[in-house]
């Protein structure tokens, strides 16, 4: 292997230690973990609940564009459903339901992120701007995060 191709692969590899070192679970263990996991996970249920419970007379006009594209009933059936299969599958470890869970939540709140931004983008003032950004980096990270740390925790209890 070529001299600079050695160099950008020990960097790569001291760079992959460091991030395993910072992993979740290594900083604050797994029952931290676990206990993030079900916080977010009943933020979810707490938002498909919201959804679904919504009063008729409520204005759509303050949703965004991704928001609208469903009935708002769906998108709480959709975060209802995931989040009570996510934490279920905290009991299940053998299977990486609670990641592939998590990760449905990242690519929901990316999309919302996205279509306030568009809605953002869209306006003569820059309101709505926090929205995005808290569905981006409140939500759609610490799901992203968490389905990280899921799928660490499916495979060391496949190497059980």
């Amino acid at each position: 292997m070529p001299r600079p191709l050695r160099h950008l692969a020990r960097r790569v590899l001291t760079a992959r230690r460091a991030i395993d070192s910072y992993r979740l679970d290594t900083v604050i263990g797994r029952s931290g973990t676990d206990l993030i996991q079900v916080g977010a996970l009943f933020v979810a249920f707490s938002r498909g609940i919201d959804y679904i419970r919504l009063p008729g007379e409520v204005s759509v006009s303050t949703l965004s564009v991704v928001e609208r594209a469903l009935a708002l009933d769906t998108w709480g059936w959709i975060f209802l459903s995931v989040s009570v299969i996510g934490y279920a599958g905290l009991f299940i470890p053998r299977l990486p339901v609670t990641a592939i869970m998590h990760g449905l939540l990242v690519a929901v709140y990316v999309m919302f992120a996205i279509g306030a931004l568009a809605d953002v983008a869209n306006r003569d003032t820059f309101y709505g701007w926090r929205t995005a950004i808290g569905w981006l980096f409140g939500a759609a990270i610490v799901h992203l995060v968490l389905s990280d740390s899921s799928k660490d925790a499916w495979r060391r209890a496949g190497a059980d």
